[in-house]
């Protein structure tokens, strides 16, 4: 684990490998080294990297933390690399071993860490030698290409790109609703489908971390990866088959016809910028009061935007993507919403069907229908209801009489690139169309420096509710 120091490893990390060797998925003698420039104190460090794991009886956390070393070593040194080879020998006991590298270092030293690990730490053979790679990914097409020119040491199927709201349970199921339910893909289309509403909201501010936000922007660090993964699994026709080969080409296919968003002028603007103030009470400060923020950051911390399909499934069906930091609850959902029918009318039904999938909190999938209340009267009276699939109570989740498990999204990732299965990773195929798609309005964000609408933290920008109800995707409460 590259950057075995950090907040990432000490939150997700640690706690996951942990999961997976309880769980029977890795090995319970996996060995586990970390990497960072300074010695460290091993007890400490893993007192402190450690503390988020959640003990189980099947494993007890003193047999899993014994296996945890550290190599200490400047991430462009070549010495330190063959050092950490030589140690990762021992533990190999002179027969091939797999290696598994987690890159959780700034994009600055990215390149140094992938040249030296090809150099001197690759895996004898048969032995495999994969990298998970965290995001950012760039910042836009000409630095992706220049983060995926460093690569080019190894061949893509050993490159694991980490986004991981790919690993999220509801994300994964997205595919299974679709495809193994024949009630939902037939009516998936322009035909049935008004609009498709993904939006995710943070009740956060950025926490003392607003120098590191305030370069990348709210369209970078959540629409442009995590809304628009959870977008490629709704809008692309079927992969001739599972794999991660016959996803990616879908993907692929899909971001090719979507048109890059601009930010234009008047009713015919297909983004709606903001950024967070103090709230009303003054109990949050204003994104500007961050002392980490530069003063006069005209940064967006919320901004909704619109993505149109130009092919036969989805043309003129508009795709709203929104996020926003400062707001008043912390959810990620995606809602579609069904064209409402004639025969609705003469039920003298009003409401329409949405079909909403609840990432995160507490996994859900529920479908908003109508239903006769029941009486005896004459009177037919209809009313909105919920037909819900709550994850925990529908699997029976951390039952003792059930295997099914809602495991994080780390645990899952670092257990499909130990198998090497690529199907819930970003290529770098879909990587250069994310960035065709969305390079032309960051550029034009940070060259033109628009006001964005200020709004009080925990409350939506004035405008955005008018906003998207002239784009076709008029939001709802439920």
């Amino acid at each position: 684990i590259f950057g075995a120091t950090g907040d990432l490893a000490r939150k997700k990390l640690f706690p996951a490998l942990y999961q997976l060797c309880m769980l029977g998925h890795f090995p319970r003698n996996l060995n586990i080294v970390g990497y960072g420039r300074s010695p460290v104190d091993i007890h400490a460090f893993v007192l402190k990297q450690c503390a988020n794991i959640k003990e189980d009886q099947r494993l007890a956390k003193e047999e899993f933390v014994k296996n945890i070393s550290f190599h200490a070593g400047g991430y462009s040194a070549p010495e330190s690399y063959v050092a950490l080879d030589q140690t990762i020998k021992e533990y190999e006991h002179g027969s091939p071993g797999n290696r598994l590298f987690f890159l959780s270092v700034p994009p600055t030293i990215f390149g140094d860490v992938v040249e030296q690990i090809s150099s001197s730490c690759r895996a004898l053979e048969p032995g495999f030698t994969r990298l998970m790679i965290e995001k950012p990914f760039g910042k836009d097409s000409a630095t992706f290409d220049e983060l995926n020119t460093k690569t080019q040491q190894f061949d893509e199927s050993q490159l694991f790109r980490l986004d991981h709201y790919l690993g999220k349970e509801v994300i994964l199921n997205i595919a299974t609703l679709r495809w193994a339910n024949q009630v939902f893909e037939p009516g998936w289309s322009k035909e049935y489908i008004e609009c498709v509403q993904l939006t995710f909201k943070e009740d956060l501010g950025t926490g003392g971390r607003g120098g590191y936000f305030d370069g990348f922007g709210i369209i970078r660090d959540i629409i442009q990866n995590h809304l628009l993964q959870a977008f490629m699994w709704l809008a692309m026709e079927p992969p001739a088959s599972m794999n991660a080969a016959e996803v990616t080409r879908e993907k692929v296919r899909l971001l090719r016809r979507v048109k890059a968003p601009l930010l234009g002028g008047g009713r015919k603007r297909s983004v709606f910028l903001g950024q967070f103030a103090a709230s009303a009470d003054g109990d949050q400060k204003a994104y500007l009061d961050d002392e980490t923020v530069p003063r006069g950051s005209r940064c967006p911390t919320f901004a909704a935007l619109v993505l149109e399909v130009d092919n036969d499934r989805w043309r003129g069906v508009p795709f709203l993507f929104t996020a926003g930091k400062g707001m008043d609850e912390r959810v990620c959902e995606v809602r579609v919403r069904y064209k409402p029918q004639p025969t609705g009318s003469m039920m003298g039904v009003t409401a329409q069907n949405e079909l909403v999938m609840r990432v995160q909190p507490d996994e859900s999938v529920y479908l908003l229908t109508t239903a006769k209340e029941p009486g005896i009267t004459a009177e037919q009276v209809r009313k909105p209801v919920v037909m819900d699939m709550n994850f925990r109570e529908q699997f029976e989740v951390d039952s003792p009489s059930t295997d099914a498990y809602v495991g994080d999204a780390y645990e899952r990732m670092l257990l499909n690139a130990a198998r090497g299965d690529q199907t819930l990773f970003v290529s770098a195929a879909e990587l250069v169309e994310a960035w065709r798609i969305f390079t032309p309005l960051l550029h034009q964000i940070d060259a033109e420096r628009p006001q964005p609408v200020l709004h009080p933290f925990g409350v939506l920008p004035a405008g955005y509710i008018e906003w998207t109800a002239q784009r076709g995707c008029t939001i709802r409460d439920g």
